[in-house]
């Protein structure tokens, strides 16, 4: 990483200091689109899973960046001994996060609104684009059936995203591979609640496939405060 890069994802203090969240993981319905969305020369996981979510960063630093909201679907991959998460599709409702992000292989972009609503125990996520409705996570505190293994073992990990990101730089084009992951300046404080999550998706998305049912798949919604830095390495 060059010097403007830790400028602008390693400020000393911390870049993410407040968010909240809903997020979900799945196991895919159509293993063959899944392989076909992960681009060359990433491949298939030990472990193919879904991750979708959307967040709100309610305190970030450093100007000019400014509170902002995403969403985003994830997959499972490798690259040569390495698994970790790859971003399909990152929305997100400002143009500074859509423009660093983009820089280090997050395939964002400016959407019309994400947002977060709470009622009850019920925590809604959704998101909106040219009027559409894009997305909406809905999640209900308490697990309706046993987890399994695996669902539990994620569960079980109190941090909202699970690991890093494998990305393309150009975003989804390449040739250039980025590891980017997560560097606690101090200590995290999450906030785990652990519930069910119902999806659903504009059927014109492009991953929509990817989900056989609705759900409700386990999930949490997590509050965070901290501070968090972006690490993005070049692997090739």
């Amino acid at each position: 990483m060059n010097l403007l890069d830790r400028i602008l994802y390693e400020p000393s203090g911390g870049q993410f200091r407040e968010f909240a969240g809903v997020t979900t993981h799945l196991t895919p319905a159509d293993l063959s689109l899944y392989r076909d969305i992960l681009p060359q020369p990433l491949s298939m996981p030990s472990w193919p899973t879904v991750t979708i979510f959307v967040a709100d960063y309610m305190k970030v630093f450093s100007w000019p960046m400014t509170p902002y909201r995403e969403w985003s679907v994830l997959l499972r991959c490798r690259y040569e001994e390495q698994e970790a998460w790859y971003p399909i599709t990152m929305p997100v409702t400002a143009w500074i996060p859509m423009k660093g992000g983009r820089r280090i292989g997050f395939p964002k972009y400016v959407v019309d609104n994400i947002a977060l609503s709470k009622e009850g125990d019920t925590i809604t996520g959704t998101a909106v684009h040219n009027g559409i409705l894009q997305l909406e996570l809905r999640f209900s505190a308490g697990h309706s059936r046993q987890l399994s293994d695996w669902e539990k073992e994620l569960a079980d990990n109190e941090a909202f995203f699970k690991g890093g990101c494998l990305c393309l730089v150009p975003p989804g084009v390449g040739p250039h591979v980025v590891k980017v992951d997560l560097i606690h300046v101090v200590p995290p404080k999450w906030t785990p609640q652990h519930g069910m999550v119902t999806v659903h998706a504009n059927p014109g998305e492009s991953w929509t496939t990817l989900l056989a049912e609705n759900g409700p798949f386990p999930g949490t919604y997590n509050h965070f405060i901290g501070r968090i830095n972006l690490h993005a390495e070049r692997l090739a």
